[in-house]
């Protein structure tokens, strides 16, 4: 208990200096995690544009692997690929500062959303938290304190080990497997982060065996945790990119709830009437995502399998397409999805028997649940969703989100779903704006503000709740301590080497002002012309005797030059143009020699 009061009292004079820190927002961590829609949204452009293939349904995603595998060339990309990429690009630059970091967020909501998604929603109805993490080379560590109503915990706070092409992390830490943007069946963010041992794969390089060199880019995600009332939880997932445009998950989980003792009516059981069964709920299915393109309009379809064995399997299907807005000054880019779920087994048949299945077993109680909360889709078991979302994307990385949810929530009125207490409709609808604030250079921090409604219509009591929301979120990061920075590639020239600094290079290398260059289309003929002579001059490096002409010879060319009529020329209109006027003056000036 007194280790826990001062990690507490260590966070709370973190989050003060955060909070009065003038340094910028940086988040330096060794992924992307499940929380941020709008990295989600460029990393996803990226890879189906062909600038990266990687595997992208298993997050955290590993930023080394991002940056690794960047291969298109800046110059080969439409504008709406470029603004993802130099967004992810700054996100690797915050991601691979070596130091020690700080943390500050306070999240409040009336009526907080119960049914979560991919976005970090605020799911309390007030909350405060603080953190500190340190990045090196091989290692990174987080410690973060959250305080709600009723309630401290450690929730995100890891230490994570890089060794070769893998990482072994101990602690908590988000995890989202499947390519849902309002759900996964299989593991999401809908309850608490699990505590326990997780390994990743770092780099997805495809594999050198002429076997299995078929299956591309290839990621690897297990996880070993330990959950309340001495159960324990074993998930392991497999990423592969056989195609550019295709990507399939291969998941299998497992929960583990002991012993439990069950009536003994045999004549094989031994003497007392009761014995002791191991007990267990376990998931194995798949998932895939196909991107197209028809026309001019990019598109992808997905989907996910899930469920104890075939006949009683989960299903989740989904469309988003995505684009520019170039008729909007203020807005760059959008992406709509439209997503189906049924947590029902045996999803594509309408048999009520099978309801009181899904997500749990006769035999254990707690079933595939973290302290109550359902560690797959938010909608729980027997249940049916549609939704429909969007985001739009405007300058300075401002977000627009809103979605649409209608469906039903335990179909079966089963008394062991924890969501709600019987057959109910349901419907949502949430309006957010999401923006980085600065007074001058100085970052306020991040704001995550935004509306909506929940709609719960019991069909057996016919009781209705009405549950009107606001929320706002704030987050603010600092850099306590920074040292080098972490060379994730030799890809990265945006790593190690600054715009601006390259920009400061190039002038440097020049003896001549490059600002006489750039006001070239302000100048008249006659004026370029004498630009060009100074510059050969400038750089006559041979002894040339054109440079060591006597003032005679100079001022006959000049005099020359003179007499030509410039107002006759017309004016050119590109540069080959420019250039037949310098060969006729040259020519001129050649009879002078």
């Amino acid at each position: 208990m007194k280790i826990r009061q001062i990690i507490k009292n260590i966070s709370l004079l973190i989050a003060l200096f955060v909070f009065t820190s003038n340094h910028q927002p940086i988040k330096a961590e060794p992924w992307a995690m499940p929380d941020d829609l709008l990295i989600r949204h460029d990393i996803y452009l990226l890879v189906d544009s062909g600038v990266l293939n990687i595997p992208i349904t298993t997050w955290p995603l590993s930023w080394g692997d991002i940056a690794y595998n960047l291969s298109k060339n800046e110059s080969e990309m439409t504008l709406i690929e470029l603004a993802s990429f130099n967004r992810v690009k700054n996100a690797l630059v915050d991601a691979q500062e070596l130091g020690i970091f700080g943390e500050t967020e306070i999240k409040l909501s009336k009526n907080p959303k119960q049914l979560t998604s991919f976005n970090d929603i605020v799911s309390q109805s007030k909350s405060i938290a603080a953190g500190t993490s340190y990045f090196s080379k091989n290692i990174a560590m987080n410690i973060k304190f959250e305080k709600t109503p009723g309630n401290e915990n450690m929730d995100d706070s890891y230490l994570s080990v890089a060794r070769g092409n893998y990482s072994l992390t101990l602690g908590s830490k988000k995890n989202w497997w499947g390519p849902g943007w309002n759900g996964s069946l299989a593991l999401s963010t809908n309850a608490r982060p699990l505590n326990g041992l997780s390994i990743e794969r770092n780099f997805s390089d495809p594999s050198k065996s002429r076997f299995f060199s078929w299956v591309g880019p290839w990621d690897l995600s297990i996880l070993i945790a330990e959950m309340e009332n001495s159960r324990q939880s074993y998930a392991a997932r497999i990423g592969i990119r056989p195609l550019q445009n295709l990507e399939i998950g291969l998941i299998g989980t497992v929960v583990e709830t002991g012993k439990n003792i069950i009536p003994c009516e045999s004549i094989e059981c031994p003497n007392s009437s009761l014995y002791k069964e191991d007990s267990n709920y376990h998931l194995t299915g798949f998932d895939f995502r196909s991107s197209q393109q028809w026309r001019d309009t990019p598109f992808a379809s997905y989907g996910q399998i899930i469920g104890e064995s075939v006949k009683n399997s989960m299903g989740l299907f989904g469309f988003e397409t995505w684009g520019s807005m170039d008729g909007f000054k203020t807005l760059e880019g959008y992406r709509i999805y439209t997503e189906v779920a049924s947590t029902r087994c045996g999803f594509y048949k309408n048999n009520s028997s099978k309801y009181g299945c899904a997500y749990q077993n006769t035999t254990d109680s707690d079933g595939y649940r973290y302290q109550g909360t359902n560690i797959g889709h938010s909608i729980d078991g027997d249940s049916r969703l549609i939704s429909i979302g969007a985001i739009l994307i405007g300058e300075n990385s401002q977000l627009f989100k809103s979605s649409l949810s209608i469906g039903q929530l335990n179909r079966g009125s089963t008394s062991s779903y924890q969501l709600v207490e019987n057959r109910t409709d349901y419907f949502n609808f949430d309006l957010g704006y999401q923006f980085d604030l600065y007074w001058f250079d100085i970052g306020i921090g991040s704001f995550d503000l935004g509306v909506g409604l929940d709609l719960f219509k019991d069909k057996v009591t016919g009781n209705t709740d009405n549950e009107p929301r606001v929320y706002l979120s704030w987050v603010k990061d600092a850099t306590l301590n920074s040292g080098e920075s972490r060379n994730y590639s030799d890809y990265i020239e945006l790593i190690e080497v600054s715009d601006q600094k390259i920009i400061e290079e190039s002038i440097i290398e020049d003896q001549f002002s490059i600002d006489q260059y750039l006001l070239l289309n302000e100048l008249n003929l006659d004026e370029i012309i004498l630009i060009v002579d100074k510059v050969s001059q400038d750089r006559n490096d041979n002894g040339d005797p054109f440079s060591t002409r006597s003032i005679k010879k100079n001022q006959s060319i000049s005099g020359t030059f003179n007499d030509l009529n410039i107002d006759l020329i017309e004016s050119p209109n590109d540069l080959s143009e420019y250039m037949n006027l310098m060969d006729q003056t040259i020519n001129q000036r050649g009879n002078l020699n």
